[in-house]
């Protein structure tokens, strides 16, 4: 089941089938409005019930149509968190207006929109290195997004699935306003660091092996080692980046580590499919 409806939630989203309403943003902004502002958060109980909720509403309701009706109502619960949790029809938009931007040249464009499609601010780059850089970024989200969240989706199911989503929701909130709360950065730290470090070596086993397995070596084992600095120096020498090209924004070195970013996505899949074979998954 696990596999299935990933494939199925995956296909929705590549084919633009998900309705507006059920993206991601939307039902994380509707959610968090319901609950508490940001003055609010600042109670550790208050952050705790509201990371909580939503996967324990998962679990609960998971155990509660499991069996019932052959497991129809079971298959649309995993189905109906899958769309919801892949949706990001928003972040794939930005992206798709960075590169445009990038193609005509558009310096000015090409800053601006750089620093929308992630919730850090972008790190002061030349537009020479602009394109490295966003290369970067879209392996980074492509495993924060998507890569993370397959794992645990198929590894530990929808609830946790949404746990992850759910804290990584509040994570980038915090992040785009500037703003510490409680709970927050040290869970998602916690719930990083095996996913990360899992495809991290997956970039290795897509790329240059050699290359990409020395640095993942030097820096996987450290417990102090960011995320998003794990992603960002294994991609880099995982996948060949041109050194010198004759466009302001090299958009050939942002294409193959988004290409880099895709095959991990199909190592991936093709493992669950390996592991559902054998039965490891259900």
């Amino acid at each position: 089941m696990a596999l299935f409806s990933l494939l199925v939630v995956l296909l929705l989203e590549r084919l633009k089938l998900i309705a507006p309403a059920l993206q991601f943003n939307a039902v994380f902004g509707a959610y968090r409005s319901r609950l508490f502002n940001d003055s609010e958060l600042r109670s550790s109980w208050k952050m705790l019930f509201s990371l909580a909720l939503a996967p324990a509403l998962v679990a609960l309701l998971a155990y509660e149509f499991e069996g019932v009706h052959y497991g129809v109502w079971h298959l649309a619960l995993w189905l109906l968190v899958g769309v919801v949790l892949f949706s990001h029809m928003e972040l794939r938009a930005a992206f798709k207006e960075y590169l445009q931007a990038a193609c005509r040249a558009d310096l000015q464009a090409s800053f601006h929109i750089a620093d929308k499609v992630d919730p850090v601010p972008l790190e002061a780059v030349t537009e020479r290195e602009l394109g490295q850089r966003m290369g970067q970024v879209a392996a980074w989200l492509n495993y924060r997004y998507y890569a993370a969240v397959a794992l645990y989706f198929v590894l530990l199911g929808p609830a946790v699935a949404t746990l992850y989503c759910v804290v990584r929701g509040y994570h980038d909130h915090f992040e785009r306003h500037q703003l510490r709360r409680p709970l927050v950065s040290g869970l998602m730290t916690l719930l990083d660091w095996v996913p990360v470090r899992l495809v991290a070596f997956g970039f290795a086993l897509s790329g240059h092996f050699s290359r990409a397995l020395s640095v993942w070596l030097s820096l996987a084992f450290k417990p102090t080692v960011s995320a998003r600095t794990l992603i960002y120096r294994v991609a880099l020498v995982a996948e060949e980046i041109p050194v010198e090209t004759a466009a302001p924004v090299c958009v050939q070195s942002t294409l193959n580590l988004l290409k880099l970013a895709k095959r991990n996505v199909t190592l991936l899949l093709i493992l669950a499919s390996l592991l559902t074979i054998f039965g490891v998954l259900s």
